[in-house]
């Protein structure tokens, strides 16, 4: 049975948030991540009758989405455009809620200065909890090459988070 437009509907609904909340691990400017993301879902429906009979749909997903970023990143430079992780939107917040949100950027910020691998791998992890053959699977590298970025990701986050807090 052929894929219907109601299930790639479904399909957009369940993961383009997802794909929304990986790529803010990897970029701080929203227009760029908003362009990656775009761009991710509109390649998910123009492959819709490969992508819904996949195993592993998710997997195909993040590895457009990183595609797709590193071309929006290169666009909007070409452009001029700044992608400057700290143009984060700013909304009015608590105290607590405001701390709570520094810290959050201060960890998202550490991270986006790792290596795209480091970086991909970590945000991977801790935001989805995949395990490492599905990390392996969407990044296209060995589980082992997953377990190393991994490790050097922990190490410099360590390093440049202790920087941070040294710092203030």
């Amino acid at each position: 049975m052929a894929p219907t437009s109601v299930e790639f509907a479904q399909f957009f609904t369940q993961w383009d948030p997802h794909v929304r909340r990986y790529l803010i691990w990897l970029e701080g400017d929203s227009g760029v991540l908003d362009d990656a993301a775009q761009e991710t879902m509109i390649a998910a429906h123009q492959y819709w009758d490969r992508v819904s009979t996949l195993e592993n749909p998710k997997a195909w997903l993040f590895k457009v989405a990183r595609q797709r970023l590193s071309k929006a990143r290169v666009a909007r430079q070409r452009h001029g455009v700044s992608t400057d992780p700290h143009h984060l939107p700013s909304r009015a917040a608590h105290r607590d809620e405001l701390a709570d949100r520094e810290e959050r950027l201060t960890i998202l910020d550490a991270v986006r200065k790792l290596s795209e691998q480091q970086a991909s791998a970590i945000a991977l992890q801790l935001q989805f909890d995949a395990p490492l053959s599905e990390i392996a699977e969407i990044m296209g590298i060995s589980a082992g090459s997953v377990k190393t970025h991994l490790h050097n990701a922990r190490a410099n986050l360590m390093t440049l988070l202790a920087d941070v807090d040294g710092g203030a």
